[in-house]
């Protein structure tokens, strides 16, 4: 399973409230049809004003491949367009990860 995590801090022109109600409900419907996502995940930090990012994305993929694949498709372009219009996507930190679970 490959696991692609990334936080996102909001643009300065949005407050809190509005860059989670934007990625609750026009964001995460739009990333959650890429092609090939078998799990998404999206956390907030329960007291913004002391956190050092506004979100922590998780995107899982059965492999880099498919994970690649999604983001060069056209949807995966769609989503990337649209992360830079409510998130400072220069600040973003981005890993790929190989996960193992240890408890599920």
């Amino acid at each position: 399973m490959t696991k692609l995590a990334i936080t996102l801090s909001r643009s300065a022109d949005r407050s809190f409230e509005e860059f989670q109600r934007y990625y609750r409900e026009e964001h995460a419907p739009l990333a959650a049809d890429l092609p090939g996502l078998e799990r998404y995940t999206v956390s907030f930090p329960s007291d913004p004003e002391s956190a050092s990012y506004d979100a922590l994305a998780e995107l899982y993929f059965p492999d880099g491949e498919t994970m690649a694949a999604a983001f060069d498709s056209e949807l995966g372009r769609e989503v990337t367009a649209d992360a830079e219009t409510f998130a400072e996507m220069d600040a973003a930190e981005r890993v790929v990860l190989e996960e193992d679970v240890i408890v599920d």
